[in-house]
């Protein structure tokens, strides 16, 4: 339950943020989107309803082991840990954005999306500000937490919104003139911050696979890459088709990529509510290894093992079908194929977790 509600929040940020911002486009820059306005409302009051679910697991757990009651230890949480006075920010600043997004004078007002814009990034600071990097390591961790979920929410947010609320094909070489240098900024800010992140959370990025928190962390890396190559084929390739064939249709491809962007958003919300391992050995002294690591590592598991990379050939092999898979995905974009081009994607991110599973000795 906890990973679907982080899940879901991620979701409720991107279709809130992406709505806002194409709503703040020229009508000829973008494609006639319709989002519902009882969705952005539903997605405004969601997002404290959805954060409070892990202060609720922390204050049941807390309440058992101290023998305390849940209210003394939920007013513990909400005064004196940061996910708890982040919470409370959160509430304040959605219940305000829900009041103003159920007056039909401010959703009408021009000025709409800037003030909407505005408090939604005020939400995803205080998201970061709960974060495990801020706790750890203050400011710094807070700023780059924020900028991390920031530029994922602009990215896929608009990509989320516009693939599935958009009513028409029209104006989509004007959309994507803008859009895709800031997709291409996005991506950037989300893998510096992302190794950033890394560096405060997972020191011993290959180690940690032996966690269920690496495991994690390797698939959303490795769900990355199908996603990265469907945004270089509608970001760079569209014209180029578009041209050469009058019934290239954009939608179903981006829609596609979304999907693919959900699977990253779901495997980040897993990981925002899991521990990280700073210390994998110390880790694994009171924690159990991943399931997913025993059952396909070959050597002799032990807390205190270092692992290492070799090339056998099931790895070789597996990493090529990967690359053969990548080039179809791109291979299956010049003939419109999406269907196709999806599986390909996962099944790149499948054969590069084999084969990146099979090297480590």
């Amino acid at each position: 339950m906890i990973y679907v509600s982080e899940g879901l929040l991620y979701v409720c940020f991107a279709i809130l943020t992406g709505t806002f911002i194409l709503r703040l486009m020229p009508e000829d820059r973008r494609p006639n989107v319709q989002v519902p306005n009882g969705l952005l409302l539903a997605c405004a009051i969601a997002i404290p309803i959805l954060s409070y679910v892990p202060i609720h697991k922390l204050a049941l757990v807390f309440a058992k082991d101290f023998d305390m009651t849940y209210g003394s230890i939920l007013k513990s949480i909400l005064l004196d840990i940061n996910t708890g006075k982040a919470w409370i920010w959160t509430t304040i600043g959605s219940a305000g954005l829900a009041f103003l997004l159920g007056l039909k004078a401010f959703r009408d007002d021009k000025h709409m999306p800037k003030v909407a814009l505005f408090v939604t990034f005020l939400l995803i600071v205080w998201l970061g500000y709960a974060g495990h990097a801020s706790a750890l390591y203050g400011f710094k961790g807070l700023v780059t937490h924020a900028a991390h979920f920031l530029a994922v929410s602009v990215w896929i947010g608009i990509l989320f919104v516009t693939s599935w609320f958009s009513k028409d094909n029209a104006h989509w070489h004007a959309f994507l003139r803008w859009f895709s240098p800031v997709a291409i900024a996005c991506v950037l800010v989300t893998l510096i911050a992302g190794f950033v992140l890394m560096t405060f959370t997972t020191p011993e990025y290959v180690n940690a696979w032996m966690l269920p928190y690496g495991q994690m962390l390797l698939i959303k890396h490795l769900l990355i890459l199908p996603l990265l190559l469907f945004a270089y084929t509608n970001g760079f390739g569209y014209k180029k088709w578009a041209d050469s064939s009058t019934s290239f249709n954009p939608k179903p491809w981006l829609k596609a990529e979304s999907i693919i962007a959900l699977l990253v958003l779901a495997a980040t919300g897993v990981l925002g509510q899991q521990a990280p391992p700073h210390n994998v050995k110390e880790t694994l002294q009171t924690a159990s290894p991943s399931p997913l690591f025993t059952a396909i590592y070959k050597g002799s598991f032990s807390p205190d093992i270092a692992l290492k990379f070799t090339l056998p050939l099931e790895s070789i092999l597996m990493l090529a079908a990967a690359a053969v898979m990548a080039g179809g995905l791109v291979w299956m974009y010049r003939v419109n194929k999406v269907i196709p081009a999806f599986a390909m994607g996962l099944l790149t991110a499948v054969f590069g977790y084999f084969g990146l599973m099979f090297a480590i000795a």
